[in-house]
């Protein structure tokens, strides 16, 4: 039989091995690891953030990565159940050893068994995740997919970030896949992968970025953040406004077919950008008038909302997956 990924038998998900006393605990003790930062926080069994900090971390080796992440939750480890972990990369569930394949962005994650490492420096067990899928259901327990049946998150960043949401489960596909909206395409791939031509070049920030200084006449410059971006937005520049206006027309292309796809109830919008509201009334002008366009009455029309929650979304994701697994592993036992 296989265990639940990164709850391993040795480790049952109510207790630590080597200390009686967090056999009562219920709490879990959650991290995001981002490229640059370490988010954490304490989670209960309700979904709520206890408790919530960042610090900086460029780590370059999965040595340096694991021993700061323990170092994080030692204060706290004889008052939570377990340790939970968001990480960029692809995470098979049935492995119990939680390995990262790929790690996104962190290249040296790629092929760590890092439930399992983490596990053997903490004593406690630990559930690893994507973390667009950690995102998607974050959003479920506590946010803007919570009470739908089908859900979508699409998180809008360097790349597409996210995940779909079925009947309080995040979708997985036979190859633990869906949900890398990144790679989506809608041109033939020649002479290899360019992300321009993918949803992550076309929909990310900086897709944006381009379509606003195209539409301003000026090269696409990587010194112009989102900041300066939605100034001129905000400002009423009129070809600023064309080039967003443009941009939503991509996504929302891109949104369009996830509809026809999957069919969600809702689609939640999250990333830095999003707390911008020109982005969500750009999106909803353009599915207006795709919809007013579309011949086809039984067509539903795609319910594009907001995250409910940015920073801490895949922290409350991961605790809910951790949540799920002891529960699996009870009713395995």
């Amino acid at each position: 039989m296989h265990t639940t990924n990164g709850l391993k038998k040795s480790l049952p998900c109510t207790k630590r091995s080597s200390n009686e006393g967090t056999a009562m605990a219920s709490d879990y003790f959650s991290i995001d690891v981002g490229a640059s930062s370490l988010k954490w926080g304490v989670v209960t069994e309700q979904m709520e953030l206890l408790d919530y900090g960042e610090v900086d971390g460029n780590y370059v080796t999965a040595a340096e990565l694991v021993r700061a992440m323990a170092a994080l939750v030692e204060p706290r480890a004889s008052d939570v159940k377990g340790l939970c972990v968001s990480v960029p990369g692809t995470v098979h569930e049935d492995d119990s050893q939680g390995t990262v394949i790929g790690g996104g962005r962190l290249k040296y994650l790629d092929g760590v068994p890092l439930a399992a490492e983490l596990s053997l420096a903490c004593g406690l067990p630990v559930s690893v995740e994507n973390d667009g899928k950690a995102c998607a259901l974050g959003e479920y327990a506590a946010g803007a997919l919570k009470g739908s049946r089908v859900g979508a998150v699409i998180v809008i960043g360097s790349g597409i970030g996210g995940g779909i949401v079925v009947d309080g489960h995040v979708l997985r596909g036979a190859h633990d896949f869906a949900g890398e909206f990144s790679f989506v395409r809608h041109t033939p791939i020649v002479d290899g992968s360019r992300s321009r031509d993918a949803m992550a070049g076309l929909c990310s920030w900086q897709g944006l970025r381009r379509q606003v200084l195209a539409a301003k006449g000026m090269p696409d410059d990587e010194t112009i953040d989102g900041v300066q971006i939605f100034e001129w937005v905000n400002a009423g520049d009129d070809a600023a406004l064309r080039g967003l206006h443009e941009y939503a027309k991509d996504l929302c292309t891109w949104i369009f077919n996830l509809q026809c796809i999957v069919d969600p109830d809702v689609i939640a919008i999250g990333g830095g950008i999003s707390v911008q509201p020109a982005l969500l009334e750009a999106l909803h002008i353009s599915m207006r008038s795709m919809m007013a366009d579309l011949q086809m009455s039984q067509m539903p029309k795609p319910n594009i909302v907001l995250c409910r929650h940015r920073g801490s979304a895949k922290l409350l994701g991961a605790a809910y997956r951790a949540r799920q697994r002891c529960e699996e592993w009870r009713r395995q036992h």
